[in-house]
């Protein structure tokens, strides 16, 4: 029997045990200093994106800052 490709709305319902809050560490601690970074669900981000009003613009380090905020962590 063939595969069958996931629809967006499953793609954007998989929550794969996130969100989760980690703490930055190796590599990552030059680019991004010390701190916690979340990682959120698929469904959060599309809500963010979804809320930003018609024919406004928002960047990625916009809704990253809002969803450090949301879960209390230092990086998004």
């Amino acid at each position: 029997m063939p595969k069958t490709r996931k629809s967006w709305q499953e793609k954007l319902d998989e929550s794969h045990g996130l969100p989760r809050v980690e703490q930055i560490t190796g590599r990552m601690v030059p680019r991004w200093g010390e701190g916690t970074l979340v990682i959120p669900t698929p469904r959060e981000v599309d809500m963010l994106m979804r809320a930003v009003p018609q024919g406004r613009v928002t960047t990625i380090n916009c809704i990253r800052e809002a969803l450090a905020v949301r879960h209390s962590a230092t990086l998004g």
